[in-house]
């Protein structure tokens, strides 16, 4: 198999960069970014004294004899991969690997590069990986070295749930970034820096890498909404609102010229997202601060930002879920209620939200409308108690890692009927988890690597035999890597549970204390229904876009989103 012309352009691009620029010792740059130092990139120390452990082999390589038998078979092989002719050209070098003399031992990064090639080119990207690992484990100073490097990074474009896609790159090429990339890889190198320091918490280096990011490149939209999400971690509030505003820019920008791809309409609604959220932290610490009026404002744009969301847009749910606690904090009580009554409608009912039933009853509650709240509390109580038991035994139950993945695998490959819906709801949305559906699809990678291995012309030689042992190890650490990913995102689902339950427990004692009181003075005012249906009356008035229609329990797919619940408060009366 064969890449296609474009894939092979880019690489012949990024190899020419990388061509000139010689291999430089990595200790000359030195960078200490100092993950625990508040001073951000100011306080970087690029002393050529503090030097970089780049993890590779220290080994002295010998002298390459040119007269060797070694020398030749390399070669005679290189010739062959440069002529197209992978699978005859990757066997000569699987046999004078497997030599093992000095000869061989001294060519072996030269080796595992043009191996390394052969197989990419067929693509064949996980076991190319392999031995572009190994190349790089001979250190900085290899000829090969700076040459794997755009390799890297395509190989993490096709095998994106590869768990070291980041840190591989990190930990062997940190200091040779900036002055030593050549400019075809700077931005998706200061992309990928970039997580990798996020992953690792060190924030003010992902500012900094995400600077060297261009806004001509795929990448910087990305790369400025995770400075975003950073600045969001550090609570710098202003800051992050300043890098979700460029990423709505740049995406706007793209769009007048052009379609947005899938991937590039999903980034927008989590700009989206992410600026009614931002608002909405910053209103919750103005409150506070006892800012009430700034508060109010800063909620109102929250709320402007949610209600940017479509119908068609996969986040439309959460953006109404979301919504609802913003109208709630301003006191909108009506229209929270409506977005939540869009929530709880049949055409949703495959979908998870039991937070949105207690956000009903605090509004219940904060309007001393008990009987609606302990209605609510029951059922949710008996939806969510017994599921929450299920969860209790199912974590229980699953000690391995391995368990955990072969659970996970029949999850997704599993009927709905299979089980109870409510448990099935819960268990799609454990296996939603981005990261860990990279994961899984990886280990599907790998599955179909290996499958195409066994079909193939080589897969009953030493090089397909090889192949699959190191594919067999991947996969190991793969599936043990992803159940450790599920049992803690199951186990977080648990803790979800868990405090839900408390929380429901917490309004339903508030509410008993109050709910006898409550009834007693309803009986005591007999017109009070009257009352209620007078006020509605006259405050439910539609404007020139929107008509009255009173809610029988019947569902309208046009009419969602668009729900206005009255409710007046009984307190104090």
């Amino acid at each position: 198999m064969h890449l296609k012309r474009v894939k092979q352009g880019l690489l012949a691009a990024l190899l020419t960069g990388a061509l000139s620029f010689a291999p430089v010792v990595a200790s000359a740059q030195g960078f200490d970014f100092g993950a625990d130092d508040d001073s951000g990139s100011e306080g970087m120390d690029f002393g050529s004294d503090s030097g970089m452990d780049f993890g590779g082999s220290t080994t002295e390589i010998a002298p390459i004899d040119t007269s060797s038998t070694a020398y030749a078979r390399y070669t005679e092989a290189k010739s062959l991969i440069d002529n197209k002719q992978y699978v005859e050209g990757a066997q000569i070098l699987t046999d004078t690997i497997a030599a093992g003399d000095d000869a061989s031992f001294a060519l072996a990064g030269q080796l595992h590069y043009e191996l390394g090639r052969a197989l990419f080119e067929m693509g064949y990207y996980q076991s190319a990986l392999n031995h572009f690992d190994m190349v790089v484990t001979q250190g900085p100073t290899t000829k090969e070295f700076d040459l794997v490097l755009p390799y890297l990074v395509l190989i993490g474009r096709e095998l994106p749930g590869e768990p070291r896609r980041y840190s591989r790159i990190y930990d062997n090429y940190l200091n040779k970034f900036p002055a030593e990339i050549p400019e075809t890889l700077m931005s998706e190198l200061g992309y990928i820096l970039a997580m990798a320091a996020y992953r690792e918490s060190k924030l003010d280096d992902v500012v900094f890498f995400v600077g060297h990011v261009s806004s001509d490149s795929d990448k910087y939209g990305r790369s400025r909404y995770l400075e975003g999400v950073t600045y969001v971690r550090q609570n710098k509030g202003q800051p992050a609102l300043d890098s979700f505003k460029e990423v709505l820019r740049w995406l706007d920008a793209k769009a007048a010229n052009g379609k947005l791809t899938n991937e590039e309409t999903r980034l927008r609604e989590f700009t989206l997202a992410a600026l009614g959220r931002v608002f909405y932290q910053v209103g919750s610490t103005l409150w506070k601060m006892g800012e009430r009026e700034k508060a109010a404002n800063s909620w109102t744009t929250a709320i402007k930002y949610y209600n940017a969301f479509s119908r068609n847009s996969s986040m439309w749910l959460e953006s109404l879920f979301e919504a609802s606690w913003v109208y709630y904090r301003v006191d909108n009580f009506g229209k929270a209620l409506g977005l939540l009554l869009t929530l709880n409608s049949p055409f949703f009912n495959d979908k998870y939200y039991p937070e949105a039933m207690l956000l009903q009853a605090t509004i219940y509650y904060t309007n001393c409308h008990y009987d609606r709240v302990v209605d609510i509390l029951s059922d949710y109580k008996a939806t969510y108690e017994p599921l929450k038991k299920q969860v209790d035994t199912l974590v229980s139950r699953l000690f391995q890692p391995e368990e955990v993945y072969d659970f996970l695998s029949m999850v997704r490959k599993a009927d709905k009927d299979s089980y109870d819906p409510t448990l099935q709801l819960v268990l799609e949305a454990s296996v939603q988890d981005r990261e860990l559906m990279r994961g899984l699809a990886y280990i599907d990678m790998l599955d179909d690597e290996k499958q195409r291995i066994n079909t193939s012309k080589f897969g009953g030689t030493a090089l397909g035999q090889n192949m699959l042992q190191e594919l067999d190890a991947a996969r190991m650490l793969s599936i043990v890597e992803a159940g450790k990913k599920g049992k803690q995102r199951l186990e977080r689902l648990q803790e979800e549970l868990r405090d839900l339950s408390n929380r429901a427990l917490d309004i339903e004692i508030e509410t008993t204390e109050k709910y006898a009181a409550r009834a007693e003075l309803i009986e005591q005012d007999p017109n009070a229904l009257v009352e209620f249906e007078r006020q509605i009356d006259s405050v439910m008035k539609a404007d020139d876009e929107h008509l009255y229609w009173t809610f029988d329990g019947e569902y309208w797919k046009d009419e969602l989103g668009y729900y206005w619940y009255y409710i007046y408060s009984r307190c104090g009366r």
